[in-house]
């Protein structure tokens, strides 16, 4: 696919003006949200990505005026490092706060997981802008009932295993299977399985297991090369799929490496380095489609004013990473919905909040296009993905559109 790098730019820049917008002035009672997701850690790059997206989103609609006339404001902001019983003392002290109308679940399925039940207790509406699993929404599994006040901004799992398992069925017949023990990675990769089996009947899929941070995954690798698997797809974080990399590059395993959306977070071309070349996956297809549509080059204007071309963007300074999807624009696509629905709904009451989210339509964000019922909520479906690969691109690693 040819890119027009220099044609992206200029679009970008054509918008700076933006940025320069006066803020009216507002009123003194602000509508007030909270969250807790991991801000520092080993997996910090979700969590700061999206409480970047928050507040860009709220910069955007403070400008215009603010929502049912009065400024958005972020009134708790807590760190839970991804671990689970963090985020459980976290959103108990959320809970508690009266005054906090809107709600953004963690980073991460564990740690989602882990809280769920009470987001949903409370009635609060909630946005998940990054957790997978599809038990976060529905908890009978897809296509049951979704939780009545969680909606979600992110790519579920069964969305992405569809998308992966028709591009492996098709291409493989002996395949290793490799997730993080987390609830992410667990339904991941037993979703991915059944659709390549459903994909190929013959498949033989060979699955593994490791937990988060492991530094050696050998013994899972050497059963798979003792299978003859063809490729590996991988289903975790970027940090422990640059331990997979290495791993197999020590071992002289040269079978095609695929990954999960999760993998082309930044720690893994920061740890894989040129290792990472030729990995291949799925992500975001709209915000790095070219040339971008216009709100995502406003938010894409936006973030570079405020954060430049910085290891969230990526390794081509003329064109973001797919990552900026599930890092920064899950956010920020959450905070527009939800303000969208209090305007709708004339309050910020939460049942009146709620039932002006179930009728959410055609709600263009940066992902994709919104739309919410009773019965459906999640929005990303197969048709917003996309195929990428690393490549070297102007001397740096970056991550391109490709056929699979």
């Amino acid at each position: 696919m040819a890119i027009n790098r220099r044609g992206f730019l200029s679009a970008t820049g054509a918008l700076a003006a933006t940025s320069l917008l006066q803020r009216p002035s507002l009123a003194a009672d602000s509508i007030k949200v909270g969250f807790t997701t991991a801000l520092t850690g080993p997996f910090n790059e979700f969590g700061e990505g999206y409480k970047r997206g928050i507040e860009l989103a709220i910069e955007k609609l403070n400008k215009a005026g603010g929502v049912l006339g009065r400024p958005i404001e972020i009134a708790m902001m807590l760190d839970d490092q991804l671990i689970p019983d963090r985020s459980v003392q976290n959103m108990r002290r959320l809970l508690d706060n009266k005054d906090i109308v809107g709600l953004f679940c963690p980073s991460g399925s564990g740690p989602t997981l882990a809280v769920i039940d009470m987001i949903q207790a409370d009635g609060r509406p909630a946005m998940n802008p990054q957790a997978q699993t599809p038990t976060v929404i529905y908890p009978g599994g897809p296509g049951s009932k979704p939780r009545p006040n969680v909606y979600t901004f992110s790519i579920q799992n069964d969305i992405e295993a569809n998308f992966m398992a028709n591009i492996l069925g098709k291409k493989f017949t002996r395949v290793g299977l490799l997730n993080e023990s987390t609830g992410y990675g667990k339904t991941g990769g037993e979703l991915v399985k059944a659709g390549i089996i459903r994909v190929n009947k013959d498949a033989v899929v060979t699955h593994e297991s490791y937990n988060q941070k492991d530094q050696d995954m050998t013994a899972q690798l050497v059963r798979m090369q003792r299978a003859k698997s063809e490729a590996l797809m991988v289903v975790g974080l970027g940090a422990d799929m640059a331990v997979i990399r290495k791993n197999m590059v020590r071992m002289n395993m040269t079978l095609p490496l695929y990954v999960s959306a999760g993998g082309f977070s930044p720690p893994y071309a920061e740890g894989a380095g040129d290792l990472a070349l030729g990995t291949k996956g799925s992500q975001y297809r709209k915000i790095s489609t070219v040339p971008p549509a216009k709100e995502v080059l406003e938010f894409l204007n936006a973030y570079k004013a405020k954060h430049g071309t910085d290891r969230l963007w990526g390794g081509d300074p003329a064109i973001p990473s797919p990552s900026m999807g599930g890092t920064v624009a899950g956010g920020y696509d959450g905070m527009m919905v939800m303000a969208d629905a209090w305007r709708r709904a004339g309050t910020t009451d939460p049942a009146a909040t709620i039932k002006a989210m179930d009728s959410t339509k055609g709600l263009v964000g940066v992902n994709c296009t919104y739309e919410f019922t009773p019965d459906k909520h999640h929005a990303v479906e197969v048709g917003d993905l996309t195929t990428y690969e690393y490549a070297k691109v102007d001397g740096r690693l970056t991550l391109v559109q490709t056929n699979l």
